[in-house]
């Protein structure tokens, strides 16, 4: 028997994976998650997706791991029974309201009245949108 050496792994595979890697020798000790825990791991791989999207280095690496993501939210939508369509519904509802990311809008700061909106919206979430004191 040839020798082997383990790793942790701790992660969702993509289907196919587990049955390429053991025709080629490779012993997998996995389970089939419940519904919870696939729920997880799949938001935790769009994470890592992502994290791979940000770090591609050409237009190849891009495409690829944009691919990843797209999986990802195609394995997401039908966990939850979702439909794509509706999903791109809902997109292009946002997109013609509050527009896309296509002309680049970078927000240093935002000074916003006290009692309005933008405050609210900011001091709800105070990791995301921290308070500067002047």
């Amino acid at each position: 028997m040839a020798m082997m050496r383990t790793f942790l792994q701790k992660k969702l595979w993509r289907d196919k994976a587990a049955e390429q890697l053991e025709a080629h020798g490779s012993h997998l000790e996995y389970r089939t998650l419940t519904d919870a825990e696939y729920d997880r791991e799949l938001r935790n791989k769009l994470s890592e997706e992502a994290a791979e999207v940000c770090t591609a280095k050409n237009s190849a690496e891009l495409i690829a791991e944009l691919a990843d993501v797209l999986e990802v939210i195609d394995a997401l939508c039908a966990a939850h029974a979702l439909d794509r369509a509706a999903l791109e519904a809902v997109q292009q509802k946002k997109r013609e309201s509050r527009g896309g990311f296509y002309k680049r809008v970078y927000v240093e700061r935002a000074h916003h009245p006290v009692g309005g909106f933008g405050e609210a919206y900011c001091l709800a979430d105070p990791e995301k949108y921290p308070e500067v004191i002047e």
